[in-house]
């Protein structure tokens, strides 16, 4: 519509204005929000290590390796720095400190390791009769490996049985290729067979795969991105910079690293002396006994059967493609270990250009709202150029500002013809006014050339000038117009109706946040939808923010029609002076800068909506800032199962014991990760106890959460003691220990601990020169009446002999000291929190301990456990020796204990005193390690069972901000208190159009004196105007403005009932009406 009457500039300031109020004010505060960023940064990045020259590499190709092997497959430990299952990177490190934080990731230059296999079928014959069990197998490139047995035991009870063969001759192998196949046609190779064997009398049946795969090893150039806080190279992050290479024999000891493949021990062994774990080599045997796999087995047999998790069976590897890939998989582990330990640290590299890559958090910016919110502005900006281009454009012929009543009769007085047009009209509703001048047209002249340089408008459609007094002049109106009742105009905006709707959104507003803010609180914060970050952006900040940007200009928009209304209101009242009536200025400013003209005025309700129209923008700012997300720590019921009943098996018990074809080591090799490396224990375990699994139900598990329940947890108590030291010549002391179990003696216990081994008069062995020590662990045997499982087990001592020179033999002074632990089975209840995996992430007591299960055989059961570990502690190689080398898995793992360096040392006397505690702790670690790591000796229950627990985790809540709060339900609360003050008792609808037009405003005032008379805001200082009705110059009656007492007020009650006949007195004759009886004039 503003547009088909030319008028730009209206249009294009409401338009910025209608951009500004309802689009970017809501959207701007959803532009920022808080989150995390990825931030890179370029940096200098440096090698750490470098692979030492390849003759060095043989002696550390050791068990070591196969051993971190053995932790990775059967112990879940993970994999080193810069490694993964496929390959291993140089390992390198940002020169800049700085930007080493936990969520950092470093991305350099480096090289790439990795092995592969190429593999294909042997072709596999039988060497001789059936009854021989052996077979010949050809490699197809003139390798033949002859009589090589591949049948399980003659007893069919292991019927399967997994061969490695590598090339290079050893001692410790029972075949290897080199036997029978030159170096050309098997080097790099290996043979590797599964068979299923079936032997009943002279019956020999197998079923057979083998296959020959040779070793391939490169490297690469590559860019790679490790995190920081691990060093684990991130997935698919590797980019090559170079061809493959094969990597050199003078880089890469692979016959050392291929000769402990094959033979299991380094090349080196009988060379080298090391401290006894790195020499022993842990058994897989027990891990595979349950697939029946015959023993003695090769290590790579184990860790291909490892490599394939949760076998049920063997057969699976009949398959050779199977088989190759499970020696695959084993290759490329053992390499990745292998290049690791060749690493030699570099003092001295060139450094390189890198990247480090990390999240910072803070204030964020939504692109797809910005991008809006700058579309917008920048419209607002075209508009605004325009806007300007008219008003620079535009003639001005106005004098003066119309702001007011005042200024308008001083406009239109000088226009008889407007005037005479308009009189009569004062009570026409608007529609009806726009339809009597739809088809006239009006024309402003400034008056700039006159003399009298008045404003006057003229009608320029009319040809017939009016005559008489140029400054007024009167026609006879239609008196058709001059209707008797008139119904009030209410502009929407004024309504109740709407008022009461507006108050109630408020109302509901205020209860929607004071609902969210108990929500919050009951729920430790509001749950966050699953959404986008802009979703997210639209519910926290956008809606809030329309909210009050819808409901600023609705008060804007009141306060503007009260700022048009509050004159005529002051009219309506009666006898108002020009000065706050029709001089008064309300329309030349914004709303809301009226505060103070309003305030002066004593209009106290315009003042409270312009305060109101002003306090909405602190209402924007309090809902836009009213939410912020922050990640909080939430708890859930939750039901877990168990399956593990917390009862021994005896005939578990029995088997594990009978069945340890070879030395058991894993619990201590664990305990020495733990301790040197900082590798976490088993799941279930901590370094006191062993806790009764529960297990989280399949399809549950979430990602980030842990669980805590209430469970058993099982340990010991070593209860150690010190016997003293005992000084002896060349044989050691007698220890005399009687076993004594609830203050009786235990019968059948062989009445003390032999020392024999501590004797110095030995030929087994070289005796050492100079000082000397020897370490003794042994445990108090029974007697021929107690079966070897029994509670004499349960007794371990362990002595350290030193002496000042072992040659002497006899004559040889020895200080023996001495510690003897009993310990003590202890079982509680314990709350216990876990992550996905099980692995203890902390655990509190919560009930009384005790030494025994609830079942009748429980001290039995847990004496024979204790007895079993004891058993494994016991060392059977006592040697005396003149250095500081460990000779077996106790004294190591106290030696490597903080301040126990010299424990071994020959010059140094152990000190019991400091000692026990240490060699307490190590002993509750080392059992509750072995009971987790063998949870088969528990009883399993028929079904599971549910346990009732709670699972923890981390989830980003919404929050209200108190103070943002606290401003939004204060403002909304005076906007409210302010609307029902306004709808209920201010507003007063008495006119009959709105006074928003020059026409609508002239009709009121054409007919009156007040025009005829006004000369300005100076003149008639003493009269009042009121607005009511009168009777005009016309003679007519009107409603409008008038000189008082010239009008009379109207009554609301009168619209309201529609009895608006003229009243006969006073009035009547003051205004000297001589025509009352004319039947066509109608009184209001």
């Amino acid at each position: 519509m503003l547009t088909s009457f030319s008028h730009w500039a209206v249009f294009h300031g409401g338009t910025i204005m209608v951009i500004i109020f309802w689009l970017v004010t809501p959207l701007q505060s959803a532009v920022f929000g808080t989150g995390s960023v990825i931030v890179q940064r370029t940096l200098n990045m440096s090698p750490v290590a470098a692979l030492r020259p390849a003759l060095e590499q043989g002696p550390i190709m050791d068990v070591s390796i196969l051993n971190e092997g053995y932790a990775q497959t059967w112990l879940n430990q993970p994999n080193p720095p810069f490694t993964t299952s496929e390959y291993t990177l140089l390992p390198f490190t940002a020169e800049s400190k700085t930007t080493q934080v936990s969520s950092a990731n470093w991305t350099a230059p480096t090289t790439k390791y990795w092995t592969e296999l190429q593999c294909w079928p042997a072709q596999a014959s039988m060497n001789g009769p059936a009854s021989k069990q052996s077979y010949d197998f050809l490699n197809g490139r003139g390798c033949n490996a002859s009589e090589i047995d591949v049948y399980g035991n003659n007893l069919n009870t292991l019927p399967y049985k997994m061969l490695y063969i590598g090339y290079h001759s050893s001692d410790w192998a029972d075949y290897w290729l080199g036997m029978t196949c030159s170096k050309t046609s098997a080097n790099n190779q290996f043979l590797a067979t599964w068979g299923q064997s079936s032997i009943k009398g002279p019956e020999y049946k197998i079923n057979l795969t083998s296959i020959f795969c040779e070793t391939n090893y490169y490297k690469q150039s590559v860019n790679a991105t490790v995190r920081s806080s691990d060093l684990v190279p991130l997935e698919d992050s590797v980019v090559p910079l170079g061809p493959r290479e094969r990597v050199a024999e003078t880089e890469f000891n692979k016959t050392a690293f291929e000769y402990l493949m094959g033979a299991g021990v380094s090349v080196v062994e009988l060379e080298v002396k090391r401290e006894y774990p790195f020499g022993r080599f842990l058994e897989h045997h027990p891990q595979v006994q349950y697939l029946n796999m015959s023993w003695p087995m090769s290590p790579m047999a184990g860790f291909a059967v490892g490599s394939q998790k949760n076998l049920a069976s063997l057969d699976v590897f009949r398959d050779e493609t199977v088989l190759g890939e499970a020696y695959n998989v084993t290759h490329k582990m053992l390499f990745n270990l292998a290049i690791r330990r060749a690493l030699t640290n570099v003092t001295e590299a060139a450094t390189s250009e890198g990247t480090v890559d990390f999240f910072l958090h803070g204030i964020i910016v939504s692109r797809l709202f910005s991008a809006i919110v700058e579309g917008f502005l920048v419209l607002v900006g075209i508009f605004t150029i325009l806007l300007w281009w008219h008003v620079y454009r535009a003639p001005s012929r106005l004098t003066m500002d119309p702001a007011s009543l005042g200024s308008l009769i001083s406009m239109c007085q000088n226009s008889p013809e407007l005037l005479d047009r308009l009189s009569g009209k004062g009570c026409v509703s608007e529609e009806a006014l726009k339809e009597l001048f739809q088809d006239q047209r009006f024309k402003l002249f400034c008056g700039c050339q006159s003399s009298s340089r008045q404003m006057l408008i003229k009608v320029v459609d009319v040809r017939e000038k009016s005559s008489g007094d140029p400054r007024f002049s009167l026609s006879h109106p239609d008196t058709g117009l001059s209707i008797g009742h008139y119904s009030p105009v209410k502009p929407l905006a004024l309504r109740r109706e709407v008022g009461v709707m507006v108050i109630l959104a408020m109302a509901g507003a205020v209860a929607g946040l004071i609902y969210l803010k108990f929500l919050e609180h009951d729920n430790k914060g509001i749950i966050r939808p699953n959404a986008s970050f802009e979703v997210l952006q639209i519910l926290e900040n956008y809606v809030p923010t329309v909210f009050a940007t819808l409901l600023e200009p609705f008060w804007v928009l009141v306060n503007r029609l009260l700022c048009i209304l509050q004159p005529f209101r002051d009219l309506w009242t009666g006898g108002r002076p020009a000065k706050g009536s029709i001089s008064a200025r309300y329309t030349s400013l914004p709303p809301q800068l009226v505060f103070w003209r309003a305030a002066r005025s004593g209009h106290f309700i315009l003042t409270a909506m312009c305060a109101l129209a002003l306090l909405s923008n602190l209402l924007a700012v309090g809902l836009g800032g009213l939410f912020n997300e922050k990640p909080i720590a939430l708890e859930y019921p939750f039901v877990f199962q168990q399956d593990m009943l917390p009862r021994l098996n005896n005939d578990s018990i029995f088997r594990f014991y009978m069945s340890q074809l070879g030395p058991y080591e894993a619990p201590f090799y664990i305990t020495m990760n733990n301790v040197s490396q900082g590798t976490s224990l088993p799941p279930w375990v901590t370094h006191d106890y062993f806790f009764q699994p529960f297990t989280v139900p399949p399809g549950s598990v979430a990602g980030g959460s842990t669980y805590t329940a209430q469970t058993r947890g099982f340990g010991t108590e070593p209860s150690c003691a010190d016997l003293g030291t005992f000084k002896t010549k060349g044989k050691g002391p007698q220890l005399n220990y009687t076993m004594i179990r609830n203050g009786e003696v235990v019968e059948g216990c062989k009445p003390g601990f032999v020392t024999d081994d501590l004797d110095l008069n030995k030929t087994m062995y070289q005796t050492p020169t100079g000082p000397a020590a020897i370490e003794l662990v042994e445990d108090l045997d029974p007697t021929s009446v107690l079966p070897v499982l029994s509670v004499c087990r349960v007794p371990l001592m362990l002595g350290w002999s030193r002496t000042s020179d072992a040659t002497k033999m006899e004559e040889s002074e020895m200080e023996t000291s001495v510690v003897v632990c009993e310990p003590v089975f202890t079982t509680a209840m314990f709350d216990v929190t876990v992550d996905p995996d099980g692995y203890v992430i902390s655990s509190s007591q919560v009930s009384e301990s005790s030494p025994t299960l609830n079942y009748p055989l429980s001290t039995n059961h847990t004496d024979m456990v204790i007895g079993i570990v004891n058993g494994l502690r016991s060392a059977t190689h006592h040697t005396w020796h003149n250095d500081s080398l460990s000779r077996d898995w106790i004294n190591y793992l106290l030696k490597i204990q903080p301040g126990h360096a010299d424990l071994l040392d020959p010059t140094v006397a152990p000190n019991n005193t400091a000692l026990i505690p240490t060699l307490e702790a190590l002993y509750r670690e080392t059992f509750a390690i072995f009971l987790g790591v063998n949870q088969g000796l528990f009883d399993k229950q028929p079904s599971p069972v549910a346990v009732k627990g709670v699972r923890h985790t981390v989830e980003t809540r919404i929050f209200m901000d108190s103070t943002a709060l606290a401003i939004s339900l204060v403002v909304l609360s005076v906007n409210i208190a302010v609307a029902v003050v306004l709808y209920g008792l201010a507003i007063k609808h008495f006119l009959p159009r709105m006074p928003t037009t020059i026409a609508s405003i002239l009709a009121y005032l054409a007919p009156s004196r007040a025009v005829r008379e006004y000369a300005g805001p100076g003149s008639l200082g003493n009269a009042t105007f009121s607005f009511g009705r009168y009777v005009g110059e016309d003679g007519r009656a009107n409603v409008g403005i008038e000189l008082d007492p010239y009008v009379v007020p109207v009554k609301l009650s009168a619209l309201r009932k529609g009895d608006t006949e003229p009243r006969t007195g006073l009035l009547r004759r003051v205004l000297g009406r001589r025509n009352s009886g004319r039947g066509d004039d109608t009184w209001l």
